[in-house]
């Protein structure tokens, strides 16, 4: 649709524009960037002089604006550029931002914000309250619809290989929605409990809150949650979908259970075939019991059985491809890398001399060699390594060396396991590589050589040793530990030329060259994170459930997400930050005995505190309690902004103003003291809809007695570079002294002022009343403000009638900030093209007898953005724009 005329801004003087335009025949667009129109004048508590509720002089306006004919309102949007064509019209671009609400289902019911775990700040109650991720504005908002708010992903989601959504469980932990918790994590895979104890969390290495103190415990508190979880009896499988498939997954790791798990969830039959004789992969053999207990494991399998998937064990899978003529309609490979690498040394072969993967899948089994009392090495560097010198210490060694080839520091090991090990006393030989194994049919000892380098200057492994330097580790067993790959023999197939090198899958769809045939997790990628293989398992489930659909297949919507919230940003949204040490490291056993699980479980007051300290960085938290609370399904987290152009006749800019920042005058304490308030944050407190039920103090709640106001903060004020009198602070203050003396009859309101300004009709009366009902008006600029031990505040300040400086102590002071110019209105054009006023106020070309047109033909300016005016005189201003503009429309005739 294209329109005559468009009005930037919704408040008080957008809406006057638009009526007078709509009303005279011209189809008009109002774009608000806040939620709701209403502007400024819907937040105050009442109108100068007359008293009259500023909501109820602005809602009919709302509606009647919300409902014309000939007017349609945008929120939620910004005009980012106006550009004028040779015909005297406008070439615009309009951004639409996402509101992650559908308007049309939306019925504002409000149960989403019930429902929401996040609170942030509410600007419409200028910070005194917090408000949901997910709100409605105000209870008068036009539209009154809800808006979830997203400041991207939060960097533990981002950073999370899985796609788990991290700072949403997070969130439905600190509310005590435990259960909801789970199945959040359960969106994504079934392995709940293993990943809460054995993922490296690098959504913990992305946490903002590192930067502080850090990182909050979100990989224990996935185990909290599955702690907490009581698996249900097993229920009879989903009726598989009409529509699905029957799917073969080959091997019963990470990958695979976790691309199982999704495809019967979206309604596919599917079959696992696994070699070994239990579910597991890695998780199952891999892992020591101190850190993964066999049955938690079994717990997380039975998350997958239980939608009817059938695991066969003990079953190996040889030629893939021929799966599909057993009449599976897809097949995914998710064997991992099960085989050890060797280490092409001399004395290799000699008895004694294992890998790692043998050697935990022994201890597994009870099958472990007797190492009691005996000797230990450790080759390599990895999680691997250590988790085999811990399992050796367990066992009885009486000594465990790990001899690595990279020095302490530089270990790919993550350092925490590390500090573990040599806690539990395993010693670290680093910087050395292995010239060979020494001994006569059985190992004896370990032959290390010194590294000079372990990459090259590409960063590509490539070691170098000095051979004259040696040492000999005596060993009654030698563990190698150098690395694993992927088994291929059942691969030639789908590689047939150098399968260690060539891709076995696209990286994107995780399609191999065979049709039907995807292959996921370590297999494609080598050697990673369970939560990477997690993650590989999810996208090669919606790459198979989209064949299987007849849809194509879409990686680029599978990453889709918000970008990543910087971490300096969110650290930025307050002024300091309380401390909040994370949780308290647990104790090692120096001579660790048995293979008990070793880190403790997480409390409830634990899991409350650890929450607590979330920063909260992306707002929403994706955790999609408004997703299930909304009746309507109404909520959308995957709308995107919308960019549109179009062309207009005339544009009228009410972009109203800004207000002077208090903390620019540090000496008053704004930000530091709870009990110093700017004037508009005082109209919220006294508004009908004010944050609290009744008068309070923010700082604790009390009802203050004594109450003191400073004129002209940051006003006429060269200390900050603002010249300017606001004009309207003396009148807003004045009637806050009224309405504070009907409200509390018993209050004492000072008002430190130079001077009140009262020019307009019924000022001067409504000044002389003020001062009749009690309020005192000192003559004198306060000089410092100091915050007592009680939260109360000492003012120091010079009496100009009284002499000499003096001080005196309220409850609550109230700065009265000016008002300023709104720089978005120039941003919106060519450099220069819009002129402005020596305050940066959009310039009118004669002010007097001619108001509202501006330096750009066409271009015309309503209410405060031209220059600070009470709400009277912003109306009959913005009647001066709309008939100027209808003039302009007039003169250029109808759209071609």
């Amino acid at each position: 649709m294209s329109y005559d005329a468009l009005v930037v801004g919704g408040g008080i003087s957008g809406m006057e524009s638009a009526i007078t335009l709509g009303d005279m025949g011209y189809r008009v667009l109002v774009v608000e960037k806040q939620a709701s129109i209403g502007g400024t004048m819907i937040l105050l508590s009442k109108v100068f002089p007359t008293l009259d509720c500023a909501s109820c002089i602005a809602t009919p306006k709302m509606a009647a604006t919300v409902h014309h004919p000939n007017v349609t309102v945008r929120t939620l949007a910004e005009v980012e550029a106006i550009e004028p064509t040779e015909d005297g019209r406008f070439q615009t671009r309009i951004r639409s931002r996402a509101r992650f609400i559908d308007e049309a289902l939306c019925t504002g019911c409000s149960l989403c914000e019930t429902a929401c775990t996040v609170a942030v700040p509410d600007q419409f109650n200028a910070g005194l309250i917090g408000r949901r991720a997910a709100y409605i504005p105000f209870p008068q908002a036009v539209p009154k619809k809800a808006v979830i708010e997203r400041a991207g992903t939060s960097p533990c989601t981002a950073g999370c290989p899985a796609g788990i959504k991290a700072h949403g469980y997070v969130a439905l932990v600190r509310s005590g929605r435990y259960e909801s918790a789970y199945e959040l994590v359960l969106e994504a895979t079934p392995l709940v409990g293993s990943l809460g104890r054995t993922c490296y969390a690098p959504c913990e290495t992305a946490c903002t809150r590192n930067q502080l103190d850090g990182p909050v415990a979100i990989r224990r508190l996935k185990r909290f949650v599955a702690d907490r979880h009581l698996a249900p009896e097993p229920a009879s499988p989903p009726a598989p979908d009409p529509g699905g498939g029957r799917v073969a997954v080959i091997g019963a790791g990470p990958a695979g259970l976790t691309c199982a798990w999704q495809l019967a969830r979206s309604g596919h039959r599917v079959t696992i075939f696994e070699a070994s004789s239990e579910p597991g992969g890695m998780l199952r053999w891999g892992i020591p019991d101190y850190r993964l207990p066999p049955a938690v494991v079994a717990a997380d399998v039975a998350n997958v059985t239980r939608l009817g998937v059938e695991i066969r064990t003990g079953v190996r899978i040889d030629d893939p491809v021929a799966l599909r003529d057993r009449g599976y309609d897809a097949v995914c490979i998710a064997t991992g890398t099960p085989v050890a690498a060797a280490l092409p040394v001399a004395g290799a072969e000699l008895d004694g001399v294992t890998d790692a993967l043998t050697f935990l899948r022994q201890a597994k089994l009870d099958a472990a060699p007797d190492l009691v009392g005996r000797s230990v090495a450790v080759v390599g560097g990895g999680n691997v390594a250590i988790d085999a010198a811990r399992s050796a210490r367990r066992l009885g060694a009486a000594r465990v060396r790990v001899v690595s080839l990279e020095r302490r520091d530089a270990m790919p090991a993550y350092p925490w396991e590390v500090d573990d090990a040599e806690s539990e006393g395993v010693e670290l030989h680093g910087g050395w590589g292995i010239a060979g194994f020494v001994g006569d049919r059985r190992v004896l000892a370990v032959a290390p050589r010194r590294g000079t380098e372990v990459v090259d200057a590409t960063g590509r492994f490539a070691p170098r040793y000095d051979d004259q330097v040696t040492r000999q580790v005596d060993a009654d067993l030698v563990v190698v530990a150098v690395g694993m790959t992927r088994d291929d023999s059942p691969l030639a197939q789908l590689v047939p030329t150098e399968p260690q090198v060539a891709p076995l899958a696209d990286p994107q769809t995780l399609a191999t060259a065979v049709p039907g045939l995807f292959a996921a997790g370590d297999v494609v990628t080598g050697p990673s994170m369970i939560t990477t293989a997690v993650g590989q398992g999810r996208r090669a489930a919606a790459m198979i459930d989209s064949l299987l659909r007849g849809r194509p297949a879409d990686a680029a919507a599978f990453d889709r997400q918000l970008p990543a919230v910087d971490p300096a940003e969110v650290l930025g949204r307050q002024r300091r930050h309380t401390e909040r040490p994370a949780l308290a490291a647990r104790a090692i056993d120096p001579a660790p005995l048995g293979f008990a699980e070793l880190e403790p479980p997480m409390s409830e007051a634990e899991a409350l505190q650890a929450t607590g300290r979330c920063l909260d960085c992306g707002v929403c938290s994706e955790c999609h309690a408004c997703i299930e609370a909304c009746p309507a399904d109404a909520i959308d987290l995957g709308q995107a902004d919308e960019v549109e152009s179009m062309t207009v006749g005339t544009v009228v800019l009410a972009t109203g103003f800004r207000l002077f920042a208090a903390d620019h005058k540090p000496q008053y304490g704004y930000g530091r003291f709870a009990n110093v308030v700017t004037g508009m944050e005082m109209d919220r407190l006294l508004a009908p809809t004010r944050p609290y039920d009744t008068l309070l103090r923010p700082g604790d709640g009390r009802v203050p007695e004594r109450i003191a106001y400073i004129l002209c903060t940051g006003s006429r004020d060269q200390q900050v570079g603002n010249p300017l009198c606001s004009r309207i602070c003396c009148m807003y203050s004045i009637k806050q002294n009224q309405l504070l003396m009907g409200a509390l009859p018993l209050a004492d309101v000072t008002v430190f002022t130079v001077d009140v300004r009262a020019a307009g009709k019924g000022y001067e009366e409504f000044y002389v009343q003020a001062e009749a009902m009690g309020a005192t008006f000192v003559r004198g600029r306060v000089a410092q403000i100091e915050e007592t031990a009680t939260g109360d505040l000492l003012c120091h300040y010079e009496d100009l009638e009284g002499g000499g400086a003096r001080q005196a102590e309220f409850d609550l002071v109230v700065l009265a900030v000016g008002v300023l110019p709104n720089p978005d209105a120039h941003r919106l054009f060519p450099d220069g093209q819009l002129r402005l006023d020596a305050q940066a106020f959009v310039d009118e070309v004669d002010r007097d007898l001619d108001p509202g047109r501006t330096s750009v033909p066409g271009v015309f300016v309503a209410g405060t953005a031209a220059g600070a005016k009470d709400i009277p005189e912003a109306i009959l201003h913005a009647g001066s724009a709309a008939a100027q503009a209808a003039a302009h429309l007039e003169r250029i005739g109808p759209d071609r």
